[in-house]
């Protein structure tokens, strides 16, 4: 439902600028909508990108697939890698405080992701390895990896992270919210990029096609480097 899957991808980039909006100033508001538009479109080349790499034996042989971004095919880790990229050199070059901006920006992303892997849902992608339990879902034979074509039932992993995405949405924003502690610029980036790197570590034990470089869950391995420069990152601040 090529559709659908873009209507999801936009509400949830809606659902972003609602709650980063919420915290901008009105005096801010031109700074907001350029940082808008360079961490959307950096975003979504980053994320088409990771995928492309990720499945370079198929694309190198369709290579008008890789325009076809409507059918799915995003990766996230490609996504916050672009997207952080181009709000970088925007905010660079109008002089602002990077970090405090990027903690907005974190607070939101997970509510984004949470919203956007139910178009993952409505493609029948970004499922895991087959089971029985109750909330598994079906999967139509004609999207069934070979292996597992006489397996009816798999592992929601759009849903888990949704779910996961949207508490961890709730605690940082709740956070944001609270009177009761100050937060240096940046603590919410890294709370953001632990939390979330140890959620996608775990995750991808339970994918069916990971992307593997050498033998090495290439996500999980960038889960790790994300995970551990957050936690020297937020030890650092409170050094200070």
């Amino acid at each position: 439902m090529p559709n659908l899957y873009g209507l999801l991808i936009t509400l949830s980039i809606i659902s972003c600028l609602f709650v980063v909006r919420s915290f901008v100033k009105s005096k801010d508001s031109n700074i907001f909508w350029g940082v808008t538009f360079w961490s959307i479109l950096c975003g979504i080349i980053g994320a088409r990108l990771y995928h492309v790499v990720s499945s370079l034996p198929y694309y190198s042989t369709n290579l008008l697939k890789v325009f076809e971004i409507s059918k799915g095919g995003l990766g996230i880790w490609g996504a916050i890698l672009g997207g952080a990229a181009g709000a970088f050199l925007y905010l660079k070059i109008k002089k602002q405080k990077v970090l405090l901006w990027f903690d907005l920006i974190a607070i939101s992303l997970p509510l984004g992701q949470a919203i956007g892997r139910w178009g993952n849902f409505l493609n029948q992608e970004i499922f895991g390895l087959p089971t029985n339990l109750p909330w598994g879902i079906f999967i139509e034979p004609q999207n069934r990896p070979a292996p597992f074509a006489n397996f009816e039932k798999f592992h929601p992993l759009f849903l888990y992270e949704s779910v996961l995405n949207f508490v961890l949405f709730l605690v940082l924003f709740s956070l944001y919210k609270s009177k009761k502690c100050i937060f240096k610029n940046g603590t919410f980036l890294a709370i953001y990029l632990s939390f979330y790197s140890t959620i996608r570590f775990f995750l991808e034990y339970l994918r069916i096609d990971p992307w593997t470089i050498s033998g090495l869950n290439v996500s999980q391995c960038v889960s790790i480097l994300v995970l551990g420069l957050s936690v020297i990152f937020l030890s650092l601040k409170g050094t200070k």
